[in-house]
């Protein structure tokens, strides 16, 4: 299958789970992790970190992790991804690490990290990455008014 096609694919599967999401957007973080990873060869390891206190806390997470569970603010990419409030793409060795923050108004909530091998990972998965941190934001923006 074309990676285009699948991406879509993707796309109607997290849909259809944010509709059914009634009260909590944990579940959505659950359901993006566990189904890129294990449908997206290329994708290593994806995960979702929560601002809490003075920390990124991995909230949840598929794949094995090159990342630790919990990076306190100003150290590592995840700070860098929070203070240019965009998309951060790092090579690091064979591997490309790509933090996606999110928010809710102007307050960080979380960032949505994938890895990957670097050659296989390109714009248009960037692209689909940002549509779903843009999901997660409406979602918050749903559920809490």
């Amino acid at each position: 299958m074309r990676k285009a096609d699948l991406l879509d694919e993707l796309r109607a599967e997290v849909g259809v789970v944010s509709d059914k999401t009634n009260g909590s957007v944990h579940d959505l973080y659950r359901f993006v992790t566990h189904t890129l990873q294990k449908k997206m060869d290329a994708y290593q390891y994806t995960g979702i970190y929560l601002v809490s206190g003075w920390y990124f806390r991995r909230f949840c997470e598929s794949g094995t992790s090159p990342l630790p569970p919990a990076v306190r603010f100003g150290k590592g990419l995840h700070s860098l991804a929070a203070v240019r409030g965009g998309i951060v793409r790092e090579q690091v060795g064979e591997e490309v690490h790509v933090l996606v923050p999110f928010y809710r108004n102007h307050h960080l909530i979380g960032e949505l990290v994938v890895v990957g091998e670097a050659e296989m990972i390109d714009e248009e998965d960037i692209a689909f990455f940002a549509e779903l941190a843009s999901l997660f934001e409406s979602k918050m923006q749903k559920l809490n008014g």
